[in-house]
């Protein structure tokens, strides 16, 4: 049986999957403390699934593939994230962006880089 929380997990997988595709299991779970970063500034009434929701209506893409390891290994991992048992690995970033589609200026700092995706605040 499919509870709302298996629901909402695996909405924010998508969207995590999504940002990152290609990329290790790691950089996905990163780029979902960014989403839980905007949630807990109050971004969408503090809801970390309405964050993916929007990012996710508007980057509009495929569906991952549950057989591949790397999304398998990231839902495995998703909870320890979203609760906040694993510290912020993106220095508190708000955005993320693939190396390849950097622009020259950017508005922020970049905090760090995980994989092929910057993360800036």
């Amino acid at each position: 049986m499919l509870t709302a929380s298996d629901y909402s997990n695996a909405v924010i997988a998508t969207a995590c999957w999504r940002a990152a595709k290609g990329e290790l299991h790691s950089v996905m779970l990163a780029v979902c403390m960014v989403f839980k970063n905007r949630a807990d500034a109050g971004w969408f009434d503090h809801d970390l699934y309405q964050n993916c929701v929007e990012w996710l209506v508007e980057s509009p893409g495929d569906f991952p593939d549950t057989r591949d390891p790397e999304f398998r290994q990231m839902l495995a991992r998703l909870d320890s994230v979203t609760s906040g048992l694993v510290p912020d690995r993106t220095g508190g970033a708000m955005y993320f962006c693939p190396k390849s589609q950097l622009p020259e200026k950017i508005a922020g700092q970049i905090t760090t880089t995980i994989g092929n995706m910057v993360f800036i605040r």
